[in-house]
């Protein structure tokens, strides 16, 4: 599936924090090889998760994707765009806040400001049907919240 646009939602660790788990798990296999302790080992997995887990959520053609990267693979979550009953857009800053609703539940997702318009014409094209509303201030470069 191609990327139209990633989702600020979207994490990985940072890689100064990766070094920090990667050294606290090697301690901790030292550790756990000079003195075995449950505790150690459910430690090195929590650190090495730590390294590994990444998530990753973009829209793409065919819906809105969620990847999750660990240890134990890969786990995927689809919406299509067939599913999305409305589309919320809650404007903050220079960031904006999309509620993409299938019924009572749905998803939220964070965008940069200047990738509202792009996303207005995605819903529009591959949603056609659903709902689009905005909340907060949608007008561009305005100081003032508009009610």
């Amino acid at each position: 599936m191609e990327t139209i646009i990633e989702s600020r939602s979207s994490y990985s660790t940072p890689i100064w924090m990766k070094f920090i788990l990667f050294v606290f798990g090697c301690y901790c296999i030292f550790s756990a090889v000079l003195d075995f302790s449950f505790y150690k080992i459910i430690l090195i997995i929590v650190s090495f998760y730590g390294i590994m887990y990444k998530k990753k959520i973009y829209i793409s053609s065919n819906g809105i994707t969620k990847e999750v990267y660990g240890i134990l693979g890969i786990s995927k979550e689809f919406l299509p765009w067939e599913d999305v009953k409305a589309a919320t857009f809650a404007y903050k800053g220079d960031m904006v806040m999309v509620f993409f609703e299938r019924g009572i539940t749905g998803w939220k997702l964070l965008f940069k400001r200047s990738d509202a318009p792009l996303l207005e014409e995605i819903i529009k094209k591959y949603a056609p049907k659903a709902e689009v509303d905005f909340l907060g201030n949608y007008i561009k470069d305005s100081k003032m919240q508009k009610l």
